[in-house]
C-alpha cells in the first residue's frame, strides 16, 4: 500500500515493529544457521566478503579526481574544461556516495556499540554499549554491506538495467558478513539500507548544483546529456523527449503564452495591410 495512506508516526511504528521482529526473531536464527554451515560454504564466504571493503571503490574515483585536475590545468579551453568538468563531477558522485555512506556507518557503529555475534553467548544479541568504540562493540550497522550497496547504487544510477545484477552481488556480499558470524542480519539490513539511500540523498544535491544531473521535465531526476544516457542504456522515450525540448529551444520552455504571442503575429501583419493602402 503506498505511503501516503500511512501517516508519519504510523510509518515509523511499522519500521520499528519490523526491526524488533528482526532482532527478536531472524538475528537468533540467522546465527544459528551460520553457525552450522559446512568449512566448504564458509570457507566460500570468507573469499567473497573483502569484496565489501571500500577501498578498491574509493581509490580509482579519487585517482580520476586528481588526474583530471591536473589535466585541466594543462588544456585550456572551452571544450576541454566542459570534459574534465564532466569526468570530475562523475567521479566525485561515486566518491562522495560511497565514502559519505560509509563514514556515516562508522559513525552508527560506534555510537550505538552493539556487540558482535561472538559474544552472543556471554551478553546475547541485544547488548549496546553506546560510544563504546571497542572492537567488539560495532556490530549495528555493517560497513561492508554499507559499502557495497553504496557501491551498486551507484552504478544502478548510471546504469538502470544491471540493478538487478548489481543488487543481487551486493546481496551476497552483505549476507557473507552474516554468514562467516561477523554480524547479525538486521546489521547486514541497516547498512545495506545506508549504502542505498545515501547516494540518493548525494543525487538530489548535485541536481539542485546542476551536477552531472539535473531535475526531470516530469519531476524526478535524469543524468545530463543524451549522448551519456544513450551510452548507458538509458531508456529511448527519456532521451527522445529531452531532444525534442533541446530543438524548440527557448519558446517550449517560456510555455503557452510565447505560443499565443507566436500565433497573433501573422493576424496584426494582415490587418495592418488595409490600413496602410
Amino acid at each position: 500500500m503506498p505511503s501516503r495512506y500511512f501517516s508519519l508516526c504510523e510509518q515509523a511504528a511499522l519500521a520499528l515493529s519490523l526491526l524488533a521482529i528482526g532482532f527478536l526473531l531472524i538475528d537468533p536464527f540467522m546465527l544459528e544457521r551460520a553457525q552450522a554451515l559446512s568449512p566448504a560454504a564458509r570457507a566460500f564466504f570468507r573469499c567473497i566478503t573483502d569484496v565489501g571493503r571500500s577501498h578498491w571503490m574509493l581509490i580509482p574515483p579519487a585517482a580520476i579526481i586528481a588526474w583530471a585536475i591536473v589535466l585541466r590545468r594543462r588544456h585550456v579551453g572551452v571544450r576541454n574544461a566542459a570534459g574534465y568538468a564532466l569526468i570530475i563531477s562523475t567521479a566525485g558522485f561515486v566518491f562522495v556516495s560511497i565514502a559519505g555512506a560509509g563514514l556515516v556507518a562508522s559513525l552508527l557503529k560506534n555510537i550505538l556499540g552493539r556487540a558482535r555475534p561472538k559474544l552472543f553467548d556471554t551478553v546475547g544479541h541485544f547488548d549496546f554499549q553506546f560510544f563504546a568504540f571497542q572492537s567488539d562493540h560495532v556490530s549495528i550497522p555493517s560497513g561492508h554491506a554499507t559499502a557495497i550497496f553504496a557501491f551498486a547504487t551507484v552504478v544502478a544510477i548510471f546504469w538502470p538495467r544491471g540493478r538487478l545484477l548489481l543488487y543481487t552481488l551486493a546481496a551476497w556480499i552483505a549476507l557473507s558478513r552474516v554468514f562467516i558470524g561477523v554480524h547479525y542480519f538486521t546489521d547486514a539490513v541497516l547498512g545495506a539500507i545506508l549504502g542505498i539511500v545515501f547516494p540518493y540523498l548525494v543525487r538530489g544535491r548535485f541536481a539542485a548544483r546542476r551536477w552531472l544531473f539535473d531535475y526531470g521535465a516530469e519531476g524526478g531526476y535524469r543524468l545530463r546529456g543524451p549522448r551519456t544516457q544513450a551510452w548507458l542504456g538509458w531508456p529511448g522515450p527519456v532521451r527522445r523527449s529531452q531532444d525534442l525540448a533541446a530543438r524548440q529551444g527557448p519558446a517550449a520552455r517560456q510555455g503557452p503564452k510565447s505560443q499565443a504571442v507566436i500565433h497573433r503575429r501573422p493576424w496584426t501583419r494582415a490587418s495592418a495591410g488595409p490600413e496602410k493602402a
